[in-house]
């Protein structure tokens, strides 16, 4: 996709509610609903002067305005910012932000969703992807991702329109699952129905003692579906029954005792502390090889003992493809240690 040649100059109060949301990035996407009817792409791009910031507009999505106004903060959108640390180590944060409705997704969010991470993988040096939830309005519990718009989900009138609208959460997840680096799912608060299909999409979670997680699909008259088929990889089939039939909610040191999440910590500076030592981790690690690892483990997900054992072969040859250029930099770090 390429960058427009048309630009405009973003406001000191704009500018500085963006600075807020996205730290020090070096990129920052909004894809917002706005006042238009079509999802829109904003790049926010830094220049050679630190403090001097341009607006490019994503050819060919339409032309459109961020603005700071409290109205647009309480408006559904998907922040995407995209952070080099250092040179061929890129490290993105998708947050699904719905302040007003506890980061619930409807058919718009859910299309931004997609939209934004098949921009990241299109970036080659991009070694991992965080998912996180948005702050949420006053007065309002935290919450990773509370579920799917019920009031959309109620104006459904016929299967057709179900398919069109449950295959949309589906399609959200499968970009989650089809991001080419590992996705390390951010929780902290509510983690309820497809907020908890969008947390099993990804590779890893990591949550705070405090978060909630349940499908409460039952509950409202419908069943828990698509990425719900996830969960029993991750909790076994009985545990899946029970949180599926029950709908009942579990606390997150009960999710980290079933392996729903890897790690829960005391609050959301602990939530930082490993998300950001994982991410590192991860950028230290060969590019390739984690990419593979990726593509393996999706591979084993849904195939024999022996056919994993087959594919695992073909990614070891092909990481010699080129002469082994990048195993032979790791591993020579080994190799001239022992000399």
């Amino acid at each position: 996709m390429g960058i427009s040649t048309e630009e405009q100059r973003l406001s000191h109060q704009q500018l500085n509610s963006l600075r807020e949301q996205s730290g020090t990035a070096d990129r920052c996407w909004v894809i917002s609903r706005g006042t238009m009817s079509t999802s829109r792409l904003h790049l926010i791009a830094r220049r050679a002067a630190p403090a001097t910031y341009r607006y490019y507009r994503l050819a060919p999505i339409t032309r459109c305005r961020y603005s700071s106004s409290s109205n647009d903060r309480l408006k559904p959108s998907i922040l995407v910012v995209s952070n080099e640390s250092s040179p061929g180590h890129r490290i993105a944060t998708l947050t699904v932000s719905n302040p007003a409705k506890l980061n619930i997704v409807n058919t718009t969010l859910l299309n931004q969703l997609v939209d934004a991470c098949q921009v990241l993988s299109g970036y080659s040096d991009l070694r991992a992807v965080v998912l996180t939830g948005g702050q949420v309005a006053a007065g309002k519990q935290p919450s990773f991702i509370g579920g799917a718009d019920i009031t959309e989900m109620h104006r459904l009138s016929s299967s057709g329109e179900a398919r069109t609208f449950i295959e949309e959460i589906h399609l959200a997840c499968k970009a989650i699952r089809d991001l080419p680096v590992p996705v390390i799912a951010r929780v902290h608060g509510f983690c309820l129905g497809a907020g908890l299909e969008i947390a099993a999409a990804c590779d890893s979670r990591v949550a705070t003692k405090s978060s909630v997680f349940g499908m409460p699909e039952v509950k409202v008259g419908i069943p828990s579906v698509v990425e719900a088929a996830l969960l029993p990889g991750l909790i076994g089939m009985g545990r899946t029954r029970r949180l599926l039939y029950l709908a009942e909610n579990i606390d997150a040191a009960t999710a980290e005792r079933w392996g729903l999440v890897e790690e829960v910590v005391p609050d959301q500076q602990g939530l930082d502390r490993v998300v950001d030592g994982w991410c590192g981790m991860i950028a230290g690690m060969g590019r390739k090889a984690i990419r593979s690892q990726k593509r393996l483990m999706q591979t084993w997900e849904n195939c024999t003992v022996d056919e994993g054992v087959q594919a695992g072969v073909e990614a070891f040859a092909e990481a010699f493809a080129d002469g082994g250029s990048e195993p032979k930099a790791f591993m020579s770090k080994f190799v001239d240690r022992k000399r």
